[in-house]
């Protein structure tokens, strides 16, 4: 019997506190065994969240300045990121952490060049960035092209919504 096992009745009987971190856990494992292919649930959707940088909006980034923008997970699923694509004017740094724990996601700022793929070649992350629903996770973006610069920022990867257990 595996660790996450667990009958209707004994989830059940478990205290309110202690059954609402075994639904998350169980929501985690299906979500995994949904993106690696086994055991697929409709739990799972394949979802893109996005921010940008751009003229269009007035929030391109002047020339060797720094914007910070943030991308909210929705509350109703936590979010599995696979991969960061986009596209930018010009070479910029990121610096990513998120809001709630002001968890830092790297120790330096990166350029961009590092982080960031396109749709044909995305810039994996070498392991999946859970990330809870009602998440803010926050970047800043620094300018290092020396002119305007205009981004378009993407976290790929899939929703995982809550199951109905017992």
């Amino acid at each position: 019997m595996g660790l996450l096992d667990i009958t209707a009745n004994e989830l059940n009987e478990l205290p309110a506190a202690v059954k609402a971190q075994v639904k998350a856990l169980l929501n985690i494992r299906q979500g995994l065994f949904d993106i690696l292919g086994a055991f697929p649930q409709d739990n799972v959707l394949p979802y893109f969240y996005s921010c940008q940088n751009t003229t269009a909006d007035s929030t391109s980034i002047a020339a060797n300045t720094t914007v910070q923008n943030s991308i909210r997970i929705s509350a109703d699923s936590a979010f599995i990121a696979m991969s960061i694509r986009g596209t930018s004017d010009g070479d910029f740094s990121a610096f990513i952490r998120q809001d709630a724990s002001d968890r830092q996601l790297m120790n330096i700022a990166a350029n961009s060049n590092a982080l960031m793929g396109t749709a044909e070649r995305p810039g994996p992350l070498h392991k999946p960035l859970l990330l809870a629903a009602s998440t803010t996770v926050s970047f800043d973006f620094t300018d290092l092209s020396g002119q305007v610069n205009q981004i378009w920022w993407t976290l790929a990867g899939f929703k995982v919504y809550n199951r109905k257990l017992g």
